[in-house]
């Protein structure tokens, strides 16, 4: 069942992959169309040569930063997502140790009972063994009187 746990555990984290791989993307997309649309605007602006110049500037500014906030956000969001996974893995190792204890404890539980059952069984045989040499020997000793008779 642990098992199974760790293989969901995986996809999601595979699913989860997917969408930061999806966002990152959107993010650099989004970026870029911005940044492009912010070049085309400016140079079709009738805008002196300075002014283009700054507003490119200040543009490609806006651009910086704005992937810098995406990819934060995209560590933030991965260092969340490893910290939550770490989490439940841990959790999972520890439920895990516990069960193996548990059924340890049963396990060697179960070999005493099994040992004194034997014990038990052995001291029967050895009896039985007993009582049946004395028969034989008393059924001997019938025999022995039957025939000097």
């Amino acid at each position: 069942m642990k098992l199974n746990k760790i293989i969901e555990e995986k996809k999601k984290q595979v699913e989860r992959e997917k969408k930061k791989e999806t966002a990152k993307n959107v993010a650099v997309g989004t970026a870029i169309g911005t940044a492009l649309g912010a070049v085309a605007g400016l140079l079709f602006a009738p805008k002196s040569g300075k002014e283009t110049r700054e507003d490119i500037a200040n543009a490609s500014k806006e651009v910086v930063e704005n992937v810098k906030e995406k990819v934060e956000e995209g560590i933030d969001l991965t260092k969340e997502q490893y910290e939550k996974i770490k989490s439940s893995l841990q959790k999972n190792v520890e439920e895990t140790k516990e069960k193996i204890e548990e059924d340890k404890t049963k396990v060697e539980k179960e070999a005493e009972k099994i040992n004194a059952k034997s014990e038990e069984i052995k001291e029967e045989i050895k009896d039985s063994v007993d009582d049946t040499k004395e028969i034989v020997e008393e059924t001997k000793d019938n025999i022995e009187k039957i025939i000097k008779e």
